[in-house]
């Protein structure tokens, strides 16, 4: 089969998009990946222009490069943008060629073509599962509000796209993702800063980001040691070129004569400025005449221009106040009021969903002519390919501006339009700063508003208006910046995020090299709210351990406003109200209460009954509930309800009658030893237990393997039952090093062959040198060999005399290590560093494998000793003698701290985070697979 050429990219342009052809600028970004192997430092496109074609551009470059058409490119691809709801768009986009290349019908389709081509990239045997099952291309999202994604670094050999939010990618970057589980960071960052390359969108928003993620990039590039892969390319995205910027791509004057993009890009966009007295009007009077003269705007342009009127403003409470004014006024020509939908930004993803069901098309470039007024906050005003008929904006600093103005008039198919944008008839009440109290509106500085007041007056004269095209030649100012300087990324603070396995190490601060405006809060949480959430603070976390937060059901928030509603919460509710608050943190379940202050990435569960919302979005000062839509066997959770953690899919339809009938059961009886009589009395052939738990559990279990009961009481009542699928814990790391979902249990020897032949498989399908793929290979062959030991064998694996050493254990194993009699916090990784040690000296290494990188990565095969490990030989034995003699010249005097600094230096911070990635992929995807 012919190499896939950059002639096919129209090809398979189309059949992502329907038929449409790229535009001109998008093919030479193919071309130039094709034949360079590198992203540009910028693309230059207006809005309009299609900046989300960049992951087409990726996705058929990498094939391309698998086929030996194209040069060594990134594998990975992160989009970054601060806004939530763009990371969504860009997320859905990702998700739709996934499954285009999933359901490719021809094998010599251009879409079969290039699945064919990036399930070469992933291991011989990978599992047609994730985001997109059955889909050849990885996709996650990373963002603040949402539990954080772990499958996509499993999987470090595929073709993927992440789309993610400033916070939540540059953390991770920088060793402490928010979100991410302490021994899980160096993974994540290794994947991030190698094979990769970031997209970093609305670049003037972003700025210190790209100054540190270019800072990376240098860092990895000047090692001693190369692994050969490319290390992190740095792209940023602009309306405009910057003039100290010269490896530019992007839009040029001879691509407006493309009909579509012309069109989209020439298309004017009048702009009128409505003077207020009233404005900014945060309450009061004030608030109440602005809002009457903003809704005589927007019939107006309704009258003239058609559905539908977009509304951008700058506060929630604005939105809610002129949606309901504007529900209370008629169509043109009288009869039925306006159709008005609000959205007010921080939406979950359950509710946007039922915002698309109850206006289908309407936050998409198709539209909904039902609808007459979008109101919106703005989080609208990127992100969403709106095709709006006009629209009426509150003054906001000209780059939000032109976003919104964006919005109207897209495709550039009407006749006519307007945009007008209301602000002070009187410029001194701009002067100030919003966060002294005076000139800012919502979010926005005052500085910035007056800034942009007066660039927008000469675009009022230009009959052009907002145009894209007629910006090129009159950009939007930018803001200034909020710190007098940028902070560089040093080789000594890279040194000190390494030390992510330090217990000793705090959470550290990382605005300093992230956020644009360090006295702003860009950092997010996530609130979940769960319906009869038990009293007990212990039967809380329980319960929420069984059934974990989901996307779907997160609202996102910003920290600040986070901390100041858990503040202020028990204050509000009433005295009858559940008061159960749990904190899932990096995975583990803990009460909200007996931890510190909120983090970036956290998520925060409460009782339904919580009065913290206003129009579906977090509010400290909100009365308002919002609905508990956790998926349950029968819908809404109500109590007596049984409760799956997993889709009803896996179970079988046995099953799932028998988990009905309780359910049934539960719903029908009124006590606890009615529901127990009934249940007990249904499972035939255990009627002699008088408890209902025991038989319902001895009989799920006789029937499904690996399965869990929770029960939960309130006195005498049974208020929930969770049927848990522990099937489900292999997903989880530190659970796959213990047990295994398989019947057989792997002896130490098959899995220690099992990993060494993946980890040199996915050292080859990465492109690493011929040393680096056996230095891995030995690394996965002793990562564990420290299991040997009689103590682990016994206490946690449950193995027994005369029988081969095991690599893991049944389910109950994983509770073994409460029970054992290893000193506390006892890594078999340690014991695993001597053995190897011995053993490789023994036989000799082959040539050109370094010794000390294999040692190092045997020790931090699962996120441990990155600095040091906690145990002395002493504590770590009784050894016998060569073991003891080299145990204690690791860890008592201090070679093993020398040897993971040796290896830092020689292939970088990032380079040897990237190699532990691959080996702990490697163990993690044999060990899922039962091995």
């Amino acid at each position: 089969m012919m190499a896939l050429s950059v002639s096919e990219f129209d090809e398979f342009f189309a059949a992502v998009h329907d038929g449409a052809a790229p535009f001109p600028w998008q093919r030479r970004l193919v071309e130039r990946l094709v034949v360079t192997g590198r992203w540009p430092a910028q693309i230059a496109a207006p809005t309009g222009a299609g900046k989300t074609a960049v992951v087409d551009a990726h996705v058929f470059a990498v094939a391309a490069m698998v086929e030996g058409g194209a040069a060594r490119l990134p594998r990975r691809l992160a989009l970054v943008v601060p806004r939530r709801v763009l990371v969504d768009s860009q997320y859905d986009h990702a998700c739709h060629i996934a499954e285009l290349l999933r359901d490719a019908p021809e094998p010599d389709s251009v879409l079969g073509r290039v699945a064919a081509a990036l399930w070469r990239l992933r291991w011989q045997c990978a599992p047609r599962s994730g985001t997109v099952p059955g889909s050849p291309l990885v996709i996650a999202r990373l963002r603040g509000g949402l539990p954080a994604p772990r499958a996509w670094r499993d999987d470090p050999s595929a073709c993927a796209v992440l789309s993610a939010t400033p916070d939540m990618w540059g953390s991770r970057l920088l060793l402490h993702g928010y979100g991410s589980a302490p021994r899980a960071r160096p993974r994540e960052a290794g994947l991030l800063a190698m094979d990769a390359a970031v997209v970093v969108d609305e670049a003037h928003l972003a700025r210190q980001l790209l100054e540190t993620a270019r800072a990376v990039s240098r860092l990895e590039r000047t090692p001693p040691r190369s692994l050969v892969v490319p290390a992190l390319q740095v792209v940023e995205t602009t309306a405009t070129p910057s003039s100290d910027q010269h490896d530019v791509l992007g839009v040029e004057s001879s691509d407006l004569e493309a009909e579509i993009l012309g069109r989209r890009l020439r298309s004017p966009k009048p702009l009128r400025l409505r003077e207020s007295p009233h404005w900014p009007a945060a309450k009061g009077r004030a608030r109440t005449r602005l809002v009457e003269e903003m809704v005589d705007e927007v019939v107006s342009l309704r009258a003239r221009f058609g559905p539908t009127v977009g509304v951008f403003v700058n506060t929630v409470g604005l939105a809610v106040a002129l949606a309901a004014a504007l529900r209370k006024c008629t169509r043109p020509g009288g009869g039925s009021s306006l159709e008005v939908a609000l959205v007010c930004g921080r939406l979950r993803n359950h509710d946007f969903a039922e915002l698309g069901r109850r206006f289908p098309g309407l936050l998409t470039l198709t539209g909904n002519p039902e609808v007459d007024v979008l109101v919106a906050t703005q989080s609208l005003e990127v992100g969403v390919d709106l095709d709006l008929a006009a629209a009426l904006s509150e003054l906001a600093p000209s780059q939000a501006l032109t976003q919104r103005a964006g919005r109207v008039n897209r495709l550039g198919r009407r006749d006519a339009t307007e945009v007008v944008v209301v602000g002070p008839d009187d410029e001194s009440r701009l002067a100030g700063n919003a966060r002294s109290g005076a000139g800012g509106s919502g979010p926005y500085d005052g500085a910035d508003l007056t800034e942009a007041w007066h660039w927008l007056a000469g675009r009022a004269s230009d009959s052009n208006g907002l145009s894209p095209a007629a910006l090129t030649g009159d950009p939007p100012p930018t803001s200034p910046a909020r710190r007098a300087v940028f902070q560089r990324v040093e080789l000594a603070d890279s040194w000190w995020w390494a030390r992510t396995s330090d217990r000793s190490d705090p959470d550290v601060d990382l605005e300093l090299w992230l956020a644009d405006d360090l006295e702003g809060d860009l950092a997010e949480v996530g609130i979940v709210v769960r319906a009869a959430m038990p009293a007990d603070p212990a039967d809380a976390v329980a319960l929420i351990r069984a059934m974990p937060p989901q996307e779907d059901e997160v609202f996102p928030a910003p920290l600040a406003e986070a901390r100041k509603l858990l503040g202020e919460l028990g204050e509000r509710w009433s005295d009858d109200a559940q008061h159960a608050r749990v904190l899932v943190r990096a995975g583990e379940v803990t009460e909200a209460g007996s931890v510190g202050r909120l983090r970036p990435g956290d998520l925060v569960v409460l009782d339904a009954t919580a009065p913290c919302f206003t129009e579906g979005v977090v509010d400290p000062d909100g009365r308002e509930t919002r609905p508990d839509v956790s998926e349950a066997l029968h819908g809404e959770p109500v109590p007596g309800e049984v409760m799956l953690r997993v889709e009803p899919a896996l179970w079988g339809e046995e099953a799932i009658s028998l988990l009905e009938t309780i359910g049934e059961i539960l719903r029908a009886s009124s006590s606890g030893r009615q529901t127990r009589s009934a249940i007990a009395h249904t499972l035939e052939g255990y009627t002699d237990r008088s408890a209902m738990v025991g038989p319902a559990l001895e009989l799920l279990r006789g029937r499904l393997k690996d399965v869990d009961v929770i029960p939960f009481w309130d006195d005498e009542t049974l208020q929930r039952l969770v049927v848990a699928d522990q099937r489900s814990a292999p997903s989880d790391e530190g659970a796959r090093q213990v047990w295994t979902p398989s019947e057989q249990p792997p002896t130490l020897d098959d899995h220690a062959a099992a990993v060494a032949r993946r980890a040199r498989e996915l050292a080859s399908l990465v492109g690493l040198e011929r040393d680096l793929v056996e230095t891995l290979g030995l690394a996965g062959e002793h990562h564990d060999d420290g299991k040997a030991d009689l103590r682990f064998q016994r206490e946690v694996l449950g193995w027994g005399e005369g029988t081969p050493l095991l690599a893991k254990g049944s389910s109950d194993s994983a509770r073994g290590t409460a029970i054992s009699t290893l000193p506390a916090h006892w890594r078999h990784e340690q014991l695993s560093v001597v053995k190897a040690d011995l053993t490789l000296r023994d036989r000799a290494a082959p040539d050109g494998v370094d010794l000390p990188l294999v040692l190092r990565l045997v020790g931090t095969s699962h996120g441990h000793g990155r600095v040091s490990f906690p145990h002395s030989a002493d504590e770590l034995g009784p050894l016998p003698g060569d073991e003891d003699q080299v145990a204690r010249a690791l860890y008592d005097r201090g070679e093993w701290d020398d040897l993971v600094e040796r290896t830092q230096q020689a292939y970088g911070v990032w380079g040897v985070a990237y190699l532990e990635a691959l080996l702990r992929a490697a163990d993690g995807q044999v060990s899922g697979e039962g091995s």
